[in-house]
């Protein structure tokens, strides 16, 4: 039976962290290997961007090695991070949208959803009505305006960012460009959330 390894390289070190891989016994310590270069994106990282912006998922699945079975992705530097959210939105459908200034101040907003009467709710889901009906349960939904800041520095996208009466999202986070979504690790590792969309612009989040 083949095991089957996702390595996310960090863009500030040279050694790739092995996700979900039980160690095997008399493993020694991961090689040491260099960190991944503008290459490792098939037309360049500018035009992956541009495809990726544009909503096609960047050529060949934006940053991806061809390598089996261990599928790795790159860690983006400083000045990609800068590239990437400058002028644009990291969404994730239904819970936010934050748009990242280039005077490097945060904007857009948090969903916030209220229980209200059931009868509001058609029995059939309508997109862009405000409304959600989960479980038995009808929600309106409320849009929370963000503010904070951002920067780009030391290979990381470091972010200070509050909403409502106690919403906060701050630290720095290693911004990772995995097929067409994105990926924001925390410093112990951990994947922060769920996957995010990059959206050209001040872009809706859904």
């Amino acid at each position: 039976m083949q095991t089957f390894t996702m390595k996310l390289w960090s863009a500030a070190g040279a050694v790739a962290t092995t996700l979900a891989a039980p160690a095997l016994a008399g493993d020694g310590p991961p090689p040491v290997i260099p960190a991944p270069t503008d290459t490792v994106y098939p037309t360049g990282f500018d035009k992956a961007l541009s495809l990726m912006l544009a909503g096609e998922g960047g050529e060949n699945g934006i940053g991806v090695h061809k390598v089996w079975p261990t599928l790795m992705f790159p860690a983006l530097t400083t000045d990609q991070i800068g590239k990437a959210v400058t002028g644009n939105s990291l969404v994730i459908a239904y819970h936010y949208t934050h748009q990242y200034g280039a005077d490097g101040r945060v904007g857009g907003y948090n969903i916030r959803y209220d229980p209200v009467d059931v009868k509001k709710c058609p029995k059939v889901e309508i997109p862009g009505d405000g409304l959600l009906l989960y479980e038995g349960v009808c929600s309106a939904q409320v849009k929370e305006p963000v503010t904070g800041s951002w920067k780009a520095q030391d290979h990381k996208l470091c972010v200070d960012i509050s909403w409502g009466k106690d919403g906060k999202i701050d630290g720095c986070y290693s911004m990772f460009f995995v097929m067409d979504s994105v990926a924001m690790v925390k410093p112990d590792g951990g994947v922060s959330g769920k996957a995010h969309a990059l959206k050209k612009g001040a872009a809706p989040d859904m």
